[in-house]
């Protein structure tokens, strides 16, 4: 119940532009280090593996590290909901042509059908689909961390990933991209 009622929070102050998102240069390799210490653990608490894929050395993007932060974590419990033990968790960056960056969680899990994917980010779509099929959570996760990504200025969008289950990718202006 503390969850849903924070999440229905959120979802509001999201909706009404009331949550603070400071912009500032945020380095999506040290937001990235910060969650794969935590999920890592969680992640083998579960049985499940866990991997971190860095494509460039450093991503810079405008953003609030910590709302990036909410929403890469909030990808990542949905995965870690629904991957069964001995199967992947992928957390992937990298950039794309066009001054894009790209942060990405894909997982082994039952996957997303054609049907799920342009929905996904509605409020409770899989919730209602789901509930007592696979576990579920609130069914505002995914809505929270579509309306934080559009806030800071990015999109994020559901596939298929080649571990089997479902991906989904954030995409945001880059800033730089340099050597460490």
């Amino acid at each position: 119940m503390e969850r849903l009622v924070a999440d229905l929070l959120d979802l509001a102050r999201l909706d009404a532009t009331e949550m603070r998102m400071d912009s500032a240069p945020v380095d999506l390799h040290s937001v990235l280090d910060g969650a794969a210490e935590i999920w890592r653990h969680r992640c083998a608490s579960a049985g499940v593996d866990f991997h971190v894929e860095v494509g460039d050395p450093r991503v810079v993007v405008s953003g609030d590290a910590q709302r990036l932060r909410q929403a890469l974590d909030g990808l990542l419990e949905n995965a870690l909901r629904v991957t069964p033990q001995g199967s992947p968790i992928v957390v992937a960056t990298r950039t794309e042509p066009g001054g894009v960056a790209m942060l990405e969680v894909r997982d082994g899990g039952p996957g997303l059908s054609d049907d799920d994917l342009p929905v996904a980010f509605e409020r409770a779509a899989l919730y209602e689909k789901y509930r007592g099929v696979r576990q579920v959570g609130t069914g505002l996760g995914l809505a929270i961390v579509h309306r934080i990504v559009e806030r800071l200025g990015g999109t994020v969008e559901a596939g298929h990933a080649p571990e089997g289950g479902a991906r989904f990718t954030i995409r945001m202006p880059l800033l730089e991209r340099t050597e460490p």
